[in-house]
């Protein structure tokens, strides 16, 4: 039933996002594209869809989230956030989640004993997907 759930959540995130995407930069940190820790699952006009994983209680250095974007984790997930200032924040999310990520530098580390495994739903440019674009019927 879980599963069937998280399928049901991803596909309309997807749907969601491909109706209203919001310009942003595609960009992503080398990190994203590297083996060890993700890659791209798929990717077309609209989104750009990433698979990450961090190892338990793996650390990330500090790095720009540089468009928005709609995460979905996959696992139990126990996160340390850290804002350049200093600023800590602790966050606890069950398998299934979904939320809005806005642009940001910060540095995590992966609190559990398990590793942890996300998707980075990434819009790109709003004009790709306008749902009004192309010859009227």
């Amino acid at each position: 039933m879980r599963y069937r759930c998280l399928k049901v959540a991803i596909f309309i995130s997807i749907v969601w996002l491909t109706s209203s995407a919001a310009p942003s930069s595609a960009q992503m940190p080398t990190r994203a594209t590297s083996p060890e820790f993700g890659g791209i699952e798929f990717e077309n006009d609209m989104i750009t869809v990433v698979r990450m994983h961090m190892a338990p209680h793996e650390r990330t250095p500090m790095h720009d989230i540089v468009g928005p974007r709609l995460v979905i984790w996959l696992t139990d997930m126990h996160l340390k956030d850290t804002d350049p200032d200093g600023r800590v924040s602790e966050y606890k999310r069950p398998a299934g989640s979904v939320e809005w990520i806005t642009p940001r530098r910060h540095a995590g580390e992966n609190l559990s004993d398990h590793g942890l495994d996300f998707l980075a739903i990434i819009p790109k440019a709003a004009a790709a997907s306008s749902p009004h674009q192309g010859p009227r019927h």
